[in-house]
This record gives structure tokens, sequence and C-alpha cells, in this order.
């Protein structure tokens, strides 16, 4: 098993509108997503720390993949490419995306 999870941050100062307005696609795209996708969950920040503060994201993104191949041909997949060159760059949002494999804290 795979997790993919990405953090997005929007351009400062932070409007509301434009939040809704992405995270509205971010819904879109995970009503639709491509099918070696796991169930996509949305998030988006509770505003509890300072927005100017860099480490502040705006929303996330999480799924599971069955292995690589499936991650890389989520990748590859026309929906995942249209909302990165339609949503994700014009929107100038920046992003960080971690993939992992899920480990057992020791006890």
């Amino acid at each position: 098993m795979l997790s993919h999870t990405v953090l997005f941050r929007l351009p400062r100062p932070l409007d509301p509108a434009q939040q809704a307005e992405f995270v509205a696609a971010l819904h879109e795209f995970a009503a639709d997503a491509p099918p070696t996708a796991g169930p996509v969950t949305i998030t988006t920040d509770l505003g509890l720390r300072d927005p100017a503060s860099p480490r502040v994201a705006d929303a996330s993104l999480s799924t599971t993949f069955s292995d690589i191949d499936a991650f890389t041909a989520y990748l590859d997949h026309p929906r995942h490419q249209a909302i990165v060159t339609e949503v994700l760059e014009p929107s100038g949002v920046t992003w960080l995306s971690m993939q992992a494999q899920g480990e057992t804290s020791p006890t």
C-alpha cells in the first residue's frame, strides 16, 4: 500500500473566495479520480494559525494506491494531468507531495 498526500498553499493574502473555488475543484477531481486511486480525501485548514506563516497549508488531498505502478498510472492519467494544468498551476498554487508506505509506531 502506498499513500499519497499533497499539501496546497494558495497565494497570500488568502482570498476566501479563491480558496473555496480551489477546494471545489479538488472535490470535483476527487469525485471522478483516476481509477487506480483509492478513496480521495480533501481537507481544508481550520485557520487556527496565522495564514501569513509560510508553514500553513490551505488544503490537502490524500489517497492510497495498491503499489507504485498504480501511482505512476495515476500521475499519467488525463484527469490528474488536467487538474495540474487547469487548476494547480494557473492558480499560482505551491504544493508539497509525499508518497510513503505505511509504518507502525514502536510501542
